[in-house]
């Protein structure tokens, strides 16, 4: 049965990803011609998404609403017109000024998840857009968790080569789980590959190096140091 019960004006477009107990749909207001998601997921994340509802952030989805019962929870969230960072690395090599502005861009939105205590935890080049007009968007937080203070995380969630060590049970992914993906995606967007197999040169690379240390006490400890290393990258 689903929860958000859509006035006569919404109409549904169709389903854009489905996987076992998940759902994302595409609902348009045929009279005003704006388009929402509506997400429909399991009961595990229902506090992480109440508090994202507290964030209106231009870097960020905006979540909405949340509603739920005994077995799953819906929540409805912004549409936003733009193409995956994947697709256009797939196509093209950025530009020192794209690489320097989308990375400023994503350490503001960290910055607001964090001081809500969120880790994103699943940082990459298929969970960013970029809109028509330079806009960049961190999306999906399905991996995302809420820094509780427990010792190690309940569940290894986080995509190989970008997610930190500490969130495969090592220790409790914190913010700075997040700088470790922020700095592998660094090193992809220059020279297309992971640090371990090609690390970039300069000032980037020296970003990259504390970024993705193993001890995370050695990495930049916020998402502001972070913006302050990216100010001065070439652009």
């Amino acid at each position: 049965m689903q929860l958000f019960d859509f006035p006569e004006e919404y109409t549904l477009l169709g389903t854009l990803r489905e996987t076992p107990g998940r759902e994302l749909q595409l609902w348009e207001n045929t009279r005003l011609h704006k388009k929402l998601l509506l997400r429909h997921s399991g009961c595990e994340n229902e506090a992480l998404y109440e508090s994202l509802c507290e964030i209106s952030h231009p870097n960020l989805r905006q979540i909405y609403d949340v509603r739920s019962n005994d077995t799953h929870i819906e929540i409805l969230e912004e549409y936003l017109e733009g193409e995956a960072l994947a697709n256009i690395l797939a196509e093209k090599k950025l530009t020192k000024q794209e690489v320097r502005h989308i990375m400023l861009a994503l350490c503001k939105a960290l910055g607001a998840l964090h001081s809500l205590s969120i880790v994103h935890r699943d940082i990459k080049p298929e969970n960013i857009l970029m809109g028509k007009h330079h806009e960049v968007w961190l999306i999906d937080y399905d991996a995302s968790r809420i820094m509780d203070g427990k010792n190690q995380d309940t569940r290894a969630l986080g995509t190989p080569g970008y997610a930190a060590p500490e969130q495969y049970g090592i220790s409790a992914s914190e913010n700075t789980a997040d700088i470790f993906a922020m700095g592998v995606l660094l090193n992809v967007m220059i020279n297309g590959n992971h640090p371990a197999k090609k690390m970039c040169r300069g000032w980037a690379g020296h970003i990259v190096r504390k970024c993705t240390q193993m001890n995370p006490k050695k990495r930049y400890q916020s998402a502001r140091l972070l913006a302050q290393a990216c100010f001065y990258l070439p652009g």
